[in-house]
Parts: C-alpha cells; structure tokens; sequence
C-alpha cells in the first residue's frame, strides 16, 4: 500500500469541509432572498383605508418592522456573498484584520464571519464606545448650556465652537 501523504490528506479534507461550508451557506442564502421577497410582497400590498388612527399606526409599525428586516437580512445576505467571495479566492477562514487563522468553532458556529473572536470583540468594542459617546454627547452639550446660562465657564462649548457647531449664545 502506499502511505497517504499528511499535507495533501489535510488540503482533502480542508477542501471537503470548504464544499460543505459553502452548501450551508448557498442553503442559507437561498432561505433569507425567499424570505425577503416575502416581507417585500408584504410592504408591497396595497392597504385599505384605516379604520380609525390605530389601525393606521399599527400598519405603520408593520411596516416599518418589515423594512427592519429586510434590511437585516440584506445584510446577511452580503456577509454570505462576501464568505462566498472568499471561499471561491482560497481566503476563507482568515480574518480580514489581523491575518490570523479563524477557529473552526467560529467557523462551524457563524460560517460567514471574516473577523476573528478576538477582532470581531474589538470591532464590537468600539461599536459601543461610539454608540455611547453619541448617546452621551447631546447630553453634555445640555449641562454645557446649562453652565453658560448659570453664568459659569463651560470648556463644552469651546469645544463645539471648535468643531464648527454653532456656539449658544
């Protein structure tokens, strides 16, 4: 018999589980455009006049939901076609930022992830930082008011001066 070499044996196999990665994700794909199309039928429909103001506000927020969706799902779909892109180039598995090999847990567990755990906590990371200090900043920007109306030095508004925004006055 002859001995089945180790390196090609792991590329066979890495190619097999490459195969299966990118069924799931074409199955996938395939369920959330069907599912899309249908929340899109849905918006689409025309809607009888309203009863009163509630029926009007419940079918606004139907709406709305549906629109969040799909544009949620539409994303899923991109981060799909992206981990497509990449299986097809040989890149699947790398993260996008540090280079480093993806596990095959995050890969088995989110197959069209592009970050690492460790990236991807990072990336989050600085989600929430710029999501509180956006939360936060019209709050400031009011204590600064409420400093310079008191008749008190506010260093807050020296700094939305700087940054272009009109100073209150």
């Amino acid at each position: 018999m002859r001995a089945v070499n180790s390196t090609s044996n792991r590329a066979a196999v890495r190619q097999d589980e490459m195969a299966c990665i990118g069924g799931r994700l074409l199955e996938k794909r395939h369920f959330l455009v069907r599912l899309l199309q249908a929340e899109m039928l849905q918006i689409d429909e025309p809607v009888g006049l309203p009863k009163d103001s509630a029926d009007a506000a419940c079918s606004t927020s139907t709406r709305e939901a549906l629109y969040q969706l799909g544009a949620v799902e539409a994303g899923a779909i991109a981060e799909i076609d992206h981990a497509l892109e990449k299986i097809d180039e040989g890149t699947y598995g790398t993260c996008e930022t540090c280079g480093k090999r993806i596990s095959a847990a995050r890969l088995k567990a989110i197959p069209s992830t592009c970050l690492c755990l460790a990236c991807k906590r990072r990336q989050e990371a600085r989600a929430r930082a710029r999501a509180e200090e956006a939360y936060s900043e019209p709050w400031r920007l009011a204590s600064a008011l409420d400093a310079e109306q008191a008749g008190e030095d506010s260093p807050e508004l020296s700094v939305v001066a700087v940054r272009g925004r009109p100073n209150a006055a």
